[in-house]
């Protein structure tokens, strides 16, 4: 019989995000929230690739849930911090990326736009789903 190593001992499940020389901490997500991200990014690639999905939408209101739910306890450190807008949103669409996608496709995002990470996001899914 096969002996596993704690998990814990070395696997890191969450994401750090260097912001005006301070290391933010994003703790894993929930199983609920980790799926709802799943869900919102399929939605989103049915409305690029012309399929009406209504859930792809996010009005202003679900985009700030969005990044509340993604970010957890670091929204308000961000917020407590004064950190602006732009740079919470690109935390949020980060740490998106990540959960919904892949750490490749989170980094991605970080350092170039949405159009470099795009691609990333498509192979960390393929990957997830060829798991299950």
């Amino acid at each position: 019989m096969a002996n596993f190593a704690d998990l814990d001992s070395f696997f890191d499940d969450g994401l750090s995000l260097p912001v005006g020389g301070k290391l933010y901490r994003i703790p894993a997500p929930s199983a609920e929230v980790g799926l709802y991200c799943q869900t919102l990014a399929e939605s989103g690639m049915d409305a690029a690739n012309g399929k009406d999905n209504p859930e792809a939408a996010l009005d202003d209101v679900r985009e700030l849930d969005l990044y509340r739910r993604v970010l957890g306890p670091v929204y308000d450190e961000l917020i407590a911090d004064g950190v602006s807008w732009p740079k919470i949103k690109h935390c949020g669409v980060t740490a998106f990326m990540w959960v919904a996608g892949s750490s490749d496709a989170a980094a991605a995002y970080w350092e170039r736009g949405p159009e470099a990470a795009a691609p990333e996001a498509a192979k960390g899914r393929a990957a997830a789903r060829s798991t299950n």
